[in-house]
């Protein structure tokens, strides 16, 4: 019969082996929070680089088509190149033709009456689903 000596034994021994697994995962569990902090000290240099080319004149379509990714977060206080100027240009002209023609009803005022059409035949929408 064994003893409680030799079920510590073999307690330890398979311990042991599980720690000898876990070794290499310990070690590249390191190098990859490692590589991940030097990726995140990247992140601002290359935002700051891919607005840079942006002022210089490329669009975002035009950057991805080449292979570079779109920053996760943009530096503050920069314009997105284009696409800034173009909603500047619609807010200009928005007051010039957001200005509705008296003669023209307005999209609320047709609902009261296409309901008021639907009230008026209902035994004919009955009939035809009977």
């Amino acid at each position: 019969m064994a003893s409680a000596h030799d079920f510590m034994q073999k307690m330890r021994e398979a311990q042991a082996a599980r720690e000898r697994a876990f070794e290499p995962l310990a070690e590249i569990l390191g190098k990859r929070d490692e590589l991940q902090r030097q990726l995140a000290e990247l992140d601002a240099p290359y935002a700051e680089a891919f607005a840079a080319a942006e002022v210089a004149g490329w669009t975002t379509e035009e950057l991805l088509a080449i292979g570079a990714e779109e920053p996760a977060k943009r530096p503050k206080g920069r314009p997105r190149g284009r696409r800034s100027t173009a909603k500047k240009d619609t807010l200009k002209k928005a007051p010039e033709t957001s200005a509705p023609e008296p003669s023209v009803p307005s999209p609320a005022a047709a609902i009261p009456a296409q309901e008021g059409a639907g009230e008026t035949a209902p035994a004919a929408a009955g009939s035809a689903s009977g």
